[in-house]
């Protein structure tokens, strides 16, 4: 089955700076597709090339089969949502969402039927005839989804849509989002560089870095088997432990810790290390748990302890040059200044490959 959108070679260079990297990417029909990353990462590039508003310098892009990679805006039917939600100000919701339609000529029946159903879609129906000004930003930022999804684009492209909403507000939105793509059935491409944002929302995560793809997967692939440091770090709280392979395990200040398995053997031979016999060794805060110095795999000295309300974060020194976090119980927090212990599952850590 052909994929509904792919890259191939993908380029974006101005002068001697690299946008983005040559980068195949293949997004199947229907799929929610995240772009994340940090600024420069070359994210909102890759979108940009998709929705043809920048040339690429080289590579190709292909929507339904046809090459589109010269394609102009207008004829890719693509929709878009930007951050900044651009409603035009003198017109009521009603009138905002008709606009694309009345763009391309839609006869005023099938306009006036168009309109009601995404209203009612996006939970907008008794608001049609009030102002933007009038409106929160969650309002808003309904009519402009309902303006992308009132034509039917068969691929909408989302740059950043809740940045300037409240958390709690994002947290609605994010849901109302993922509803709304399935009620249409339509490819989704988001970018943004909230990591929650992507872990909830998505399908699969594009994980993007220095211009380039680090990672595809989905979000447990990403969170629970990151092949980078940059990786292990950009999703979630990360404990990486550097230290030298060898064959009891990773050789890390006094001790040695055990490996994760692969292919079935706890062995360190089948995992790539820096090609000076180090690697690194992630464990996730959630994975660890704390323990009496004789069981532990770490010891150390609790640093702090902060209260976040779902749990309570354990900061602890081991002597050196970083902090371990363990996520606790409020009942089984310790105090600063204890000594502590902390184990993990061997099989639940990642040997980063690089």
């Amino acid at each position: 089955m052909s994929p509904k959108l792919q890259t191939q070679g993908l380029c974006k260079r101005y002068g001697d700076t690299l946008a983005l990297a040559p980068t195949d990417l293949r997004v199947e029909s229907g799929e929610f597709l995240t772009l994340l990353g940090p600024s420069g990462s070359g994210k909102t590039t890759l979108l940009q090339m998709i929705a043809g508003l920048v040339a690429p310098t080289e590579g190709s892009l292909h929507i339904d089969g046809k090459d589109a990679t010269r394609m102009p805006a207008s004829e890719r039917g693509i929709g878009l949502v930007f951050q900044s939600y651009a409603l035009f100000p003198h017109l009521t919701v009603q009138e905002n969402i008709a606009y694309p339609l009345r763009m391309r000529k839609v006869a005023a029946a099938r306009l006036a039927a168009d309109v009601a159903e995404v209203l009612e879609m996006v939970r907008m129906g008794e608001y049609a005839n009030r102002y933007p000004h009038e409106l929160s930003g969650g309002q808003q930022q309904r009519v402009a989804l309902a303006r992308c999804f009132v034509y039917r684009p068969s691929v909408v492209l989302l740059d950043e849509p809740l940045g300037a909403l409240d958390k709690k507000l994002r947290e609605h939105m994010q849901l109302e989002i993922r509803r709304l793509h399935k009620v249409l059935k339509a490819t989704f491409i988001y970018v943004t560089h909230d990591q929650e944002e992507a872990l909830t929302m998505s399908d699969r995560i594009c994980l993007m870095n220095r211009a380039r793809i680090e990672q595809l997967g989905t979000p447990l692939e990403l969170y629970d088997r990151p092949v980078s440091r940059f990786a292990a770090n950009f999703l979630g709280n990360s404990n990486i432990l550097e230290g030298r392979l060898g064959d009891g395990g990773l050789a890390w200040k006094d001790r040695t810790l055990p490996l994760p398995p692969a292919n079935g053997t706890a062995s360190g031979d089948n995992w790539a290390d820096s090609g000076d016999g180090t690697a690194a060794l992630l464990v996730r805060p959630e994975t660890a748990r704390l323990c009496t110095p004789e069981q532990a795999l770490v010891q150390g000295t609790v640093s702090q302890v902060v209260f976040t309300g779902a749990d309570v974060r354990v900061h602890i020194d081991p002597g050196c040059d970083f902090e371990f976090l363990v996520r606790s119980t409020r009942d089984r927090a310790p105090t600063p200044g204890d000594p502590v212990g902390v184990t993990w599952n061997p099989g639940e850590a990642v040997l980063l490959q690089r």
